[in-house]
């Protein structure tokens, strides 16, 4: 056999993925050459090695510790989308609490009960939604406050747009 044969042997019977003849053809010639017994002595200590390293874990922080170090900074495009998101709840907020037209709204929406029971049905489809689209990532980047105000902003936009197109499909 040849040598490149044996090697590829070797590391056969060293991932114990060899049949009886191929282990019995690699003793014999390991028997009788030095040089492939020495290959596979070294495999076998590199082994035995490898599975005595201890394992090394950093601690929590890392990575970041070592950015910082670097003067690598994350620069997260949600922080911005959080402002404007920010904003726009904000806006909502003061136009439904100082605008005589949200009470005309509420008035509507509360009158006709089996379109308020719709509406809410779409929005906790749309929380829903949301919450398993969203709640990993929030977990670990932002507060509850912060997303109840980015689900209140979803849900203002919705409401404006449905009632706008419904002031359209009227006055059509």
């Amino acid at each position: 056999m040849k040598h490149k044969e044996i090697e590829r042997l070797i590391q056969k019977s060293l991932d114990r993925e060899t049949s009886a003849e191929e282990e019995r053809n690699l003793h014999l010639h390991l028997s009788g050459c030095p040089e492939c017994q020495q290959f596979y002595q070294e495999l076998v200590q590199t082994g035995n090695r490898l599975r005595d390293l201890i394992e090394f874990y950093p601690r929590h922080g890392f990575n970041d510790r070592v950015l910082r170090k670097i003067g690598f900074r994350r620069a997260f495009a949600w922080k911005r989308v959080a402002a404007v998101f920010t904003g726009i709840w904000l806006g909502t907020a003061l136009f439904l609490t100082f605008s005589p037209l949200s009470q005309t709204i509420v008035n509507k929406a509360l009158t006709s009960t089996p379109a308020f029971v719709r509406l809410l049905d779409k929005i906790e489809l749309v929380i829903t939604s949301l919450s398993h689209t969203l709640l990993p990532f929030v977990k670990s980047s932002w507060n509850f406050t912060f997303v109840g105000g980015l689900i209140f902003s979803i849900f203002l936009i919705y409401f404006f747009s449905r009632m706008i197109k419904r002031e359209v499909q009227c006055k059509v």
